[in-house]
């Protein structure tokens, strides 16, 4: 009989914090619904609540993924996904001047009726004692990183020695580089990763390098020997699935960059690559479509692209794309591009050749990692590099060609391989 999964849902009630997931955010719901609805043994979820830790049994636990699910409009496209992908489309048609489509702030009172909905849907147990909700030699499994950092969110496991906990640490890149990361980031990080290494029973890794970077990191913590499971994140399901072609976005010469505004990300890079193919191509240069939402540090960026009128018609910037509208929008460009200073994974990766859209990453470790041999890489810092590299799939060079003709035989990490391999790691605990 396999032992009982206490899973922490932390992330799952921030969900509503957000109008659609990023991609930690898709790994962590893909595991609650796998155990939920796969575990051979008992299932359940736990929330830190001010009573206690409060349990949420497998049925309560569905229904909260389900509803999750449905606000953040994973199966389909929402309203507001519909509506940012007419906007890119129409700046991709030269029909919008407007560089860059709205900032959201997530309004109050939205957020409000999205955690009402969602605690409408789980509930909140009542006669849950504190410390007896979990049951007994449960494994606890904790991929979200929300609360880690915090004592009062994991203390609980002290007094439930029976429990074995697991965590899922992605990269060590606020410690290794905290240049890239503000200080608060870089103490809460530093204090995830005390606590993980204080109550881990097992790690899980995301790739070889992550794993090499979080056991450089539990060693100088006395925990060299702890068991670690290796395995590479898989896709989500969606970006498995046959899609209809959108001709409109078809027929517009554009790129996708996918992730937070941020430093490390390396936009400045991307942006100034487009400068130089503006002022060589004039308005017959690509346009570059960049996903994703401000983060630490990204306020110069963003104030950089709002003032750079050379290429203000060559800029589409939108955020809260649903994973549908986000794989629409993957799927018809000429290349996803990932010139990152620094990563742990790189998701954008694997969802770009799942769908036979060549990717120009940077030549950093983890991406070697995720990309193999079927990424053109390049330096994070050469610029001339990242244009020729664009203006290669732009003009559907040779090059370009066997790039795309190589995303044909990309074999992704799937769930049912991943928790294949997930299960055999838990099961030996």
């Amino acid at each position: 009989m396999a032992l009982p999964i206490a899973y922490d849902l932390v992330r799952v009630f921030s969900g509503p914090l957000f109008s659609t997931p990023r991609g930690i955010d898709r790994i962590d719901l893909g595991y609650a619904r796998h155990f939920a609805e796969s575990w051979r043994g008992d299932c359940g979820g736990t929330l830190p609540a001010p009573w206690g830790i409060v349990w949420y049994d497998r049925d309560r636990l569905l229904k909260l993924i389900d509803r999750l699910e449905e606000l953040w409009s994973e199966r389909a496209c929402s309203k507001e996904s519909e509506v940012g992908l007419d906007e890119i489309k129409s700046k991709l048609a030269g029909r919008s001047r407007s560089i860059v489509r709205k900032w959201a702030r997530n309004d109050r009172r939205e957020i409000a009726r999205r955690f009402a909905n969602l605690f409408a849907a789980g509930g909140i147990p009542s006669g849950i004692r504190r410390l007896s909700s979990a049951p007994k030699n449960s494994i606890y499994v904790n991929i979200g990183h929300v609360g880690l950092a915090f004592p009062c969110f994991v203390s609980w496991l002290r007094r439930r020695p029976d429990i074995k906990p697991v965590f899922m640490l992605h990269d060590m890149i606020p410690l290794e580089n905290p240049e890239w990361v503000s200080e608060a980031g870089l103490r809460n990080h530093h204090k995830m990763t005390e606590n993980a290494a204080r109550y881990a029973a097992a790690l899980i890794a995301t790739s070889p390098t992550a794993r090499s970077s979080v056991m450089r990191e539990f060693a100088l913590r006395g925990r060299k020997d702890i068991p670690v499971a290796t395995v590479p994140l898989p896709v989500a399901p969606l970006f498995l699935e046959k899609f209809e072609r959108d001709e409109e976005l078809a027929s517009h010469n554009y790129f996708v960059v996918c992730g937070a505004l941020q430093p490390r990300k390396n936009h400045v890079l991307l942006i100034n690559v487009w400068r130089e193919l503006v002022r060589r191509r004039g308005p017959h240069a690509p346009k570059l479509v960049v996903v994703g939402s401000t983060g630490w540090g990204g306020e110069p960026i963003r104030h950089l692209v709002t003032r750079c009128r050379e290429i203000e018609d060559h800029l589409i910037f939108a955020e809260d794309l649903s994973s549908p509208a986000l794989r629409s929008i993957m799927s018809h460009a000429k290349g996803v591009l990932m010139a990152s200073h620094a990563e742990g994974y790189g998701l954008p990766i694997i969802e770009a050749l799942c769908v036979r859209t060549p990717v120009v990453v940077s030549d950093i470790p983890a991406h070697h990692d995720v990309a193999g041999d079927y990424a053109i890489y390049r330096h994070p810092i050469d610029g001339l590099g990242w244009l020729a590299a664009v203006e290669s799939l732009t003009d559907d060079t040779e090059d370009a060609r066997a790039a795309r003709q190589r995303t044909l035989t990309y074999r992704p990490p799937t769930w049912p391989n991943y928790f294949a391999k997930i299960e055999n790691f838990l099961s030996q605990l």
